[in-house]
């Protein structure tokens, strides 16, 4: 299946998943979702149904002679629906309430058995509250309660009053207070706590205050629930400019700059959006387009033509490596100016993971950790190169950009083992892509090169910060593919790559390493750099060093840079030198010779991002 098949046969398919997902997520445990388990305002409230108003108030009965209002023993709490009285089974008749029968003694004390004493608030002249007496000593000589409820002068209730036209030492009859209704028609309102329920005909009311209703939810759309309300859109990209006065040395036979002195100018830009929405179950899912487009007279993506040295002569290769792309006849089919779409795909991220079908990066290239450096040129893994020598690149780039469909998952175990974890896999049908740096499915004229399909990348990165400020970063990628022309000279693709970086205060120091078969039996290229760089504030301070072989054209390079930057702000201004010095096969009279190239460039750079 061609690569362009695959695409289109994987992209609606999984735009088809996505929206499916997203339908399904509007219940989805996420901890992105946005929806709550349901709260105690979400309950549909119960109509009502016709209840008596309650009385709470005694009733005028005849007085007794031997009996009088108790007094208050307790405070009084409030109840609501959630909070019955203890005597008031659920769901049940409850029963009525009497009052304790008091008998009236001649020294006006309360009853010996209460474990309380009482001094209520003598009542004005001609009031009918009854008169408990003065307080006595508690029965055994115990000292009166240190509570706040035995010690305060008790709030006379409307309960605790008799009704008007009663007489107080007079018989008068029980108290009735009433059938208290049904736990679900209490409603929390009130100094008492107490509220009548609504009347059978009262309508509803919506909005603010105790005795509305919550407002009823409107059912929701399945554009609600896939987010399609609220589209977010997101445009990220960077640009940058140089000049250089670069120097080299080279051989007669060199493909490329000329010796001497030399005026050279790059430009760089890159441009990302991203389209998306996010379900209620908290999943994002969208679509991402990236392009690039690149100036750069000499350096003309990562790779490409050496000095001549044809299959016909002795040591030279006609092979071109998959990982490093060097070769050493046939045509220079490079451009000075070049534009490709680097990034199409469509993705979903959840709090599972992030997954991506479409044209992107792999999983080995994701995870690639190579040297720090402020700068848009550095000693390895440049996208610019002023001296048109690059030649070190510990970036696991096995697919490039070519269609894929890949997975990471979010960091692990961070608290629980002090390390975060984090993974990735992609699979790529087919590697053929061509774009600024990476170009594979450009074929040469008499150069051979591996056909790569069914690449199987993974990504490992590890991370731990300390309190000191220290931290610490470390990564592991591997790539595997088929080799499918069955051309002789060829092999399985396989590669493997590593980095380590240190950070503390304005300091970072870190460096990655690559090994690859190149796609080759007999033709490795093997890399790896190191960089530190110190910003203290706005001006920032990067060295780096890279150094890589190539045995498939007899490859060994070396090269340094260091710079100086400063911010303002989104733009950054850099000045510094680039320094390459390589030696690769050659042929002179028909006679393989090993041919060095040395190039030296000052430079001045800016650079926006967005």
């Amino acid at each position: 299946m061609s690569a362009s098949r695959f695409l289109y046969t994987a992209t609606p398919l999984a735009i088809l998943a996505v929206a499916g997902m997203g339908l399904a997520s509007a219940q989805s445990s996420s901890p992105f979702s946005s929806k709550k388990k349901q709260q105690a305002w979400e309950q549909p409230v119960r109509a009502a149904s016709p209840v008596a108003p309650v009385n709470w108030q005694a009733q005028p009965q005849t007085p007794s002679a031997t009996q009088i209002l108790p007094a208050p023993t307790t405070k009084m709490r409030s109840y609501s629906s959630s909070n019955p009285p203890r005597n008031m089974p659920a769901r049940s008749a409850a029963p009525s309430y009497s009052a304790p029968n008091y008998t009236a003694q001649s020294s006006s004390t309360p009853p010996a058995v209460s474990p309380y004493t009482y001094n209520p608030t003598p009542a004005p002249t001609g009031s009918t509250v009854p008169d408990f007496g003065s307080p006595a000593p508690l029965a055994g000589g115990a000292q009166p309660s240190n509570s706040p409820y035995a010690r305060r002068a008790p709030r006379v209730q409307n309960w605790e009053t008799p009704a008007q036209g009663q007489i107080p030492g007079q018989p008068q009859a029980q108290p009735n207070y009433g059938t208290p209704p049904q736990p679900q028609a209490y409603q929390p309102s009130g100094q008492n706590g107490y509220q009548q329920p609504y009347p059978a005909s009262a309508p509803p009311t919506y909005g603010q205050g105790p005795t509305s209703y919550p407002a009823p939810q409107q059912p929701q759309s399945w554009k609600d629930r896939l987010g399609l309300g609220s589209i977010a859109t997101a445009i990220r990209g960077k640009f940058n400019l140089g000049s250089a006065i670069s120097y080299r040395e080279q051989p007669p036979n060199q493909i490329g700059p000329d010796d001497g002195w030399s005026e050279d100018f790059i430009g760089d830009a890159e441009l990302e959006a991203d389209v998306s929405a996010i379900t209620q179950g908290g999943l994002e899912y969208g679509i991402n387009l990236g392009v690039r487009a690149q100036y750069d007279r000499y350096s003309r993506g990562f790779g490409g033509r050496l000095p001549d040295c044809p299959p016909t002569v002795a040591g030279c290769s006609g092979l071109r490596g998959h990982t490093s792309q060097f070769y050493t006849t046939g045509d220079d089919t490079a451009k000075d100016l070049q534009f490709a779409v680097e990034s199409a795909h469509v993705f979903l991220r959840s709090a599972y993971g992030d997954v991506t079908v479409g044209r992107d990066d792999g999983s080995a290239y994701l995870f690639s950790l190579g040297a720090p450096t402020l700068l848009a040129v550095g000693a390895s893994n440049s996208p610019v190169d002023y001296t048109g020598y690059d030649s070190v690149k510990t970036v696991n780039d096995a697919s490039g950009f070519a269609e894929k469909i890949t997975y990471t998952t979010p960091r692990l175990l961070g608290d629980q083992i002090g390390v975060g974890v984090q993974l990735g896999a992609s699979y790529t049908l087919k590697a053929d892509a061509c774009g600024v740096d990476y170009c594979v499915d450009r074929d040469v004229a008499g150069v051979i090169r591996p056909d790569i399909e069914d690449v199987i990348e993974a990504g490992l990165a590890l991370d731990r910060r300390f309190d000191n400020g220290m931290s610490i970063e470390a990564t592991a990628t591997y790539a595997r593919g088929s080799e499918t022309s069955g051309f002789a000279g060829l092999d399985d693709l396989e590669s493997y790559g590593a980095g380590l970086e240190f950070g503390y205060g304005d300091w970072t120091l870190g460096g990655s390493w690559l090994q690859s078969n190149n796609g080759l039996l007999d033709g490795d290229y093997t890399a790896y750099d190191a960089g530190v760089t110190w910003k203290p504030g706005a001006l920032g301070f990067t060295l780096g060093y890279g150094h890589a072989t190539d045995d498939n054209i007899g490859l060994k390079s070396d090269q340094a840079v260091f710079g100086v930057t400063y911010d303002f702000d989104k733009f950054t201004l850099g000045t510094g030198v680039q320094y390459v010095d390589r030696t690769t096969n050659g042929s002179i009279d028909g006679v393989l010779t090993p041919l060095d190239q040395t190039a030296t460039s000052l430079f001045v750079q800016g650079g926006f991002k967005f």
